[in-house]
């Protein structure tokens, strides 16, 4: 399982993501931080790929993390700037 945070060029694009994710059956649990124009969320990995390739099609995405959970620690990261 994965804890994925995107960061958003404006309040617009971060409001689209989270109904996209909003709409997800297979999102686990989602934070949204306004003011950072972030969004964390879990997700299974083959769902969570899926999420945020159409965010990241649906413009306006400036960065893409992904942390691997494992017994509630992050184990691992890696990261993709757009």
């Amino acid at each position: 399982m994965y804890v994925h945070t995107l960061e958003f060029v404006d309040k617009e694009r971060l409001g689209s993501a989270f109904e996209r994710l909003a709409l997800c059956e297979h999102v686990e649990d989602c934070l949204v931080e306004a003011n950072l124009l972030r969004i964390r969320f879990v997700a299974p990995p083959a769902a969570a790929a899926e999420l945020v390739e159409r965010i990241y099609l649906d413009g306006g995405l400036r960065l893409s993390m992904r942390h691997q959970v494992e017994g509630g620690i992050p184990a691992s990261s890696s990261s993709l700037r757009t």
